[in-house]
């Protein structure tokens, strides 16, 4: 392949680099993550190579090349701190380094908008982020691709908690060469040749996969109709989880919400009831002006009328099981009556049925649904209670005062 640029030493811009070179390295020793099996140190160092060759094979500027080796140091750090925003991550360490560094504030932001727009941009629109988009599709899906792609595959299961299915990941793959262009003309004539040739073969194997999956995995036709039957089966086999464990977290989120709310409703009402029957039972105001009482008794009403809602809505209620109904193992409410050896005779007959356990998560969904939605219009009614006749108090306490 093409011979390394030499790196500039006794330059400002050589320091430079080799202090962005020992600073991030630095982060990847402190922030190791050992998922992150194919973006890593390797990669940033092997991307910053590539970034000082594409930038001298196009005559660039030292400035230029500079910005864009920076860039190339920096741009896979932020898979340490959040993935979701790996561009972003990386600019605001890259800032960070050069701030220290104290570089000018142009240079600066030169930088993070060649990371940004390599990262996220379809066309890179300076020529330092031009070079960096080649440099990376260079390293990732040119130079090593057969031997990379696996590792990115890995990381992804990692990352995520989930096995990708054949399908998934070929499409993801096919999804990543087809966005693989490069834009200076050195990437063009020295890498993708061999980005078309990965893109070829990729589609040259996928009608086969196909085929042999159809002849292979093809269910035999059976009679079952049913709800949930043929889900365990299934290729989406791996969504259906995401969302049972997506809508339990939410379910149990919305329940704490919930019952922190009630506990406050019950707290504030506690202490304010207090008062307010202490005050009832001070003569000194009451003797004063008798019409006193009139708010402190709405309150007393209101007030103790909103508690009440408020603990309802945090008692714990269990839902009872539905006679005639095959026991639901998922829900302790509906086995408890169940002596041991019943239990896992349950389970193990519902962990052998996909359609029964599908079918019972889903249930166990629906009640549980049932009950936050009772929690949540007893906590309505106590807030709304609660405001009504704090209103209703303020005003009868002002009437008092001025009558």
């Amino acid at each position: 392949m093409a011979k390394k640029s030499p790196t500039p030493t006794g330059s400002r811009e050589g320091e430079r680099l080799q202090a962005a070179r020992r600073h991030v390295l630095q982060l990847w020793n402190e922030q190791h993550d050992a998922r992150l099996v194919y973006h890593h140190f390797a990669q940033a160092a092997a991307v910053a190579r590539l970034a000082g060759e594409i930038a001298e094979a196009e005559g660039l500027p030292e400035e230029t090349a500079e910005i864009a080796r920076l860039g190339a140091w920096f741009f896979n750090a932020g898979y340490l701190y959040d993935r979701r925003q790996v561009a972003e991550t990386g600019a605001i360490r890259a800032e960070f380094f050069l701030a220290e560094q104290h570089c000018p504030p142009e240079k600066i932001q030169a930088v993070r908008q060649c990371i940004v727009s390599a990262l996220t941009e379809p066309r890179p629109h300076t020529a330092e982020a031009r070079v960096l988009n080649d440099a990376i599709r260079a390293y990732d899906w040119a130079e090593t691709f057969d031997e990379r792609a696996p590792l990115l595959r890995l990381e992804r299961e990692y990352l995520d908690q989930e096995v990708l299915s054949e399908d998934a990941w070929q499409q993801f793959l096919r999804g990543q060469l087809g966005r693989g262009q490069f834009f200076t003309a050195y990437a063009k004539t020295a890498y993708e040749p061999a980005l078309i040739a990965h893109i070829l073969k990729l589609h040259t194997q996928l009608p086969a996969a196909t085929s042999q999956k159809q002849e292979t995995a093809t269910p035999p036709k059976t009679a079952e109709t049913g709800r949930f039957a043929r889900l365990a089966r299934r290729p989406l086999r791996a969504s259906i989880q995401t969302y049972f464990r997506a809508n339990y977290a939410n379910h149990i989120r919305l329940s704490a919400i919930a019952d922190n709310k009630a506990h406050i409703m019950i707290s504030v009402n506690s202490i304010l009831l207090s008062v307010a029957i202490s005050m009832l039972t001070y003569q000194t105001v009451t003797n004063r002006n008798p019409l006193f009482i009139l708010p402190i008794i709405i309150f007393l009403v209101t007030g103790l009328t909103s508690l009440i809602f408020a603990v309802l809505s945090s008692r714990p209620r269990v839902t009872a099981p539905i006679p005639n109904e095959r026991v639901n193992p998922v829900f302790f409410g509906n086995f408890v009556h169940l002596s041991l050896e019943e239990y896992e005779a349950a389970v193990d007959a519902m962990l052998r049925d996909g359609s029964l356990l599908f079918g019972n998560m889903t249930r166990d969904l629906y009640h549980l649904g049932q009950v936050l939605d009772k929690k949540y219009r007893l906590l309505t009614f106590s807030y709304t209670v609660f405001m009504m006749g704090f209103v209703a108090t303020v005003g009868a306490f002002v009437g008092a005062y001025f009558l």
